[in-house]
């Protein structure tokens, strides 16, 4: 082919081309804004005349448009996928939306993971909701472990008063309260009772049958607290910690909305103590109140006496004796001392699930009602000395030795008795209780307390002890428990179990698979494996507990002669395989039942396996 023809072919399909891209509208100002990258547009021809473009025109519109057709591949194929596309944008306003307090989209989100099986919800989670509904179902039983016909809704609007009660002979005595046996009177009672109170002195009745006067009203000492509610209330909030009702009789909304910002309230618990009133009231004349605590007294009623006329008081559950004189007097099963020191960890699980550190737990102060012999119900009470405080929880700034570290020093943990105050000083309550539930552990299962000692064994300090100085306990003790005692007994609090986890030890080790606590045994069960256990535990519980749990309040009323003592013969009526405080027991544990903590539980006894 010849230059000219070659030439003519070139002319003739360069002018289709450019009467065909004339046609088009080129928006080349738009792309190059939408890729944000600075650009030369071309310059537009002048309108031609007859149609006709000038010389040189044809060659140069192509070269243009190759250009701009390499930049559109450039846009489509690499910066498309580099920005932001309409994709992104929806998801960037679905977690704006989430964010900001619009939960629709979560929602969505969790209904197609549920649909196709895969997702936000992974199978632990989903056996985790089932132990939630374990919680939930177990929870809502009402238990009659109080033991006591006493209507509580009649005193939830009306104060109770000194003029509600009948008393009886005292029944304990300390260093800042007195305790009286009581009980509610009738209509026709207090009317009788209403001229005898004008006077301040109340005639007790001869009696003192715990079947009569099934309640018990603590009187707190008061030597410097003016008398007034309201400075009482405040000074002694303390004892108030479990109480359900609290009633002055000035200023009741000021002190529960003081209540509510300075205290934490601890809900009521099996193995806590049950306090079902607290009120402040005029100091009566009570019998042997001259000769029990003649300087408690207000000169009105004792002429020497030191007492302020108004004082606290607590209307509780009159329980038959306290541990340091039960174990003393009686000599315990392997099997009751367990259900004995798991009922312990249990409280003490429970007062640290609400950041509530007790700081004076000693035999003493753990109440029981022997009501039926072979397992006694185990409570924590005198909460007079115990962390409550919403501000700091069970870490108290200890800038000074002023700051109040507790009470029984004897039985105080290593890292609060040796801590030293400073500006960056701070006693970590977290474990303490759990030391001290391990140092009463001894005495449950009828071994000297080491932190006592006697004239036959010397007295071991907590600020130095070393751990292989703590005496062994018998032989008849589990191998597990045993481990579990020197465990909450370690001087570093860190190596010290949780007391969730240490009250699940011993739960784990009365109900579980005897397949589970086989030392050696390799293999954990499994997640389902547990819940099924746990399900059978709920089946027995609202089965055979409901039946036994009304067995128990309607033949409460027959307490057996002997039974203060832990002697006596018979026993409260008994529904299914188990007795009442174990279905109790059972309940606690899972009321807070939660596979991870299991999980570390049986991994712990796991761990000791191998040491043994």
């Amino acid at each position: 082919m010849s230059i000219r023809a070659l030439g003519t072919r070139l002319f003739k399909h360069g002018t289709s081309v450019i009467r065909h891209i004339r046609k088009r509208n080129l928006n080349t100002t738009i792309i190059a804004d939408k890729i944000n990258v600075a650009q030369q547009v071309a310059p537009q021809p002048q309108a031609l005349k007859n149609n006709l473009a000038p010389r040189g025109f044809g060659l140069r519109t192509v070269g243009v448009q190759i250009g701009l057709q390499a930049r559109k591949i450039l846009i489509d194929n690499v910066l498309n996928r580099v920005t932001n596309s309409l994709a992104a944008d929806l998801r960037k306003r679905a977690a704006r939306r989430i964010l900001y307090g619009d939960s629709g989209p979560f929602f969505a989100l969790v209904g197609v993971s549920l649909a196709s099986g895969t997702g936000l919800l992974t199978k632990e989670d989903e056996l985790e909701g089932v132990c939630w509904e374990i919680r939930e179902a177990i929870s809502k039983i009402k238990w009659h472990y109080h033991d006591v016909d006493i209507d509580e809704s009649r005193f939830e609007n009306t104060p109770i008063t000194l003029n509600d009660l009948s008393f009886g002979k005292p029944i304990a005595k300390g260093s800042n309260a007195v305790v009286y046996a009581t009980r509610i009177q009738t209509p026709d009672e207090q009317h009788k009772a209403s001229a005898e109170m004008t006077n301040t002195k109340i005639q007790p009745e001869p009696t003192d049958d715990i079947t009569r006067f099934p309640l018990a009203l603590k009187m707190m000492f008061n030597y410097d607290i003016q008398s007034s509610a309201m400075a009482i209330l405040k000074a002694m909030y303390r004892e108030t910690v479990p109480a359900r009702l609290y009633y002055s009789n000035v200023g009741i909304s000021d002190w529960e909305i003081e209540l509510s910002q300075r205290n934490r309230h601890l809900p009521p618990h099996p193995n806590v103590i049950a306090i079902f009133s607290v009120f402040t009231d005029y100091v009566p004349e009570l019998e042997d109140c001259r000769g029990l605590y003649p300087a408690a007294l207000p000169r009105r009623i004792y002429s020497e006496g030191e007492g302020r006329n108004m004082s606290l008081f607590l209307l509780m559950k009159r329980y038959n004796t306290n541990l340091k004189d039960y174990v003393t007097s009686s000599v315990l099963s392997k099997r009751t001392s367990i259900l004995l020191f798991a009922q312990l960890l249990e409280g003490v699980a429970h007062l640290t699930a609400h950041d509530i550190a007790h700081r004076d737990l000693k035999s003493d102060n753990l109440l029981l009602d022997t009501s039926e012999v072979d397992t006694p119900i185990l409570v924590i009470s005198d909460f007079g000395c115990c962390l409550a405080d919403k501000q700091n929880g069970l870490m108290l700034p200890y800038t000074s030795y002023d700051v109040d570290k507790g009470g029984n020093t004897a039985l105080m943990a290593p890292e609060i008795l040796g801590q030293q105050p400073g500006t960056f000083s701070v006693l970590n309550y977290s474990k303490s209780d759990l030391w001290a539930a391990g140092a009463i552990a001894y005495e449950i299962f009828g071994c000297v307390n080491p932190f006592y000692g006697d004239k036959n064994q010397e007295k071991l300090r907590s600020i130095n002890y070393k751990e292989d100085e703590l005496p062994e306990l018998p032989d008849h003790v589990p191998t597990i428990i045993n481990i579990l005692v020197k465990n909450c007994l370690k001087r570093n609090p860190s190596k010290r179990l949780h007391p969730e986890i240490a009250a699940n030890v011993c739960q784990l080790f009365l109900w579980a698979p005897s397949t589970w606590l086989k030392p050696g045994n390799i293999k954990l069960p499994t997640s389902a494996e547990i819940l099924q256990w746990l399900l059978s535990l709920t089946t027995k519980i609202l089965c055979e507990g409901r039946i036994n749990n009304k067995t128990f309040s309607q033949s409460s009323d027959n307490i057996i002669p002997g039974a203060e003592t832990g002697k006596a013969e018979g026993t409260v009526q008994k529904v299914g395989r188990r007795t009442y405080p174990e279905y109790l027991l059972i309940s606690s544990f899972l009321c807070r039942a939660k596979l991870s903590n299991i999980r570390a539980a049986l991994s712990w006894i796991q761990s000791i396996s191998y040491e043994v």
